[in-house]
C-alpha cells in the first residue's frame, strides 16, 4: 500500500469510526493504517472510591486506653 492509499483508507476509517483514532505508519517499506488508543469507557466508580474505614473503638465505652495508662 502506498502512503497516499494508506492516508485515504485512514480518512475513510475516521469517518466510519469517529470514536477511534486512525493514522498511517511505515514498516518495512509498506504503509499501514493503524488504530491508536482504545475506546473510552464509562467509569464504574470502583477504582475511585476510597477503601472503607477500619472499625474504631467506641470512645464512650468507659474502658481505659492501655496506651495512655489508667484513667
Amino acid at each position: 500500500m502506498t502512503r497516499e492509499e494508506a492516508e485515504d483508507e485512514a480518512e475513510r476509517r475516521r469517518t466510519a469510526e469517529p470514536e477511534m483514532t486512525w493514522t498511517v505508519t511505515e514498516r518495512g517499506g509498506e504503509w499501514h493504517v493503524v488504530r491508536i488508543g482504545v475506546v473510552p469507557h464509562k467509569s464504574t466508580g470502583t477504582a475511585t472510591k476510597p477503601p472503607p474505614e477500619a472499625p474504631q473503638a467506641d470512645p464512650r465505652d468507659g474502658r481505659p486506653d492501655p496506651n495512655w495508662g489508667p484513667g
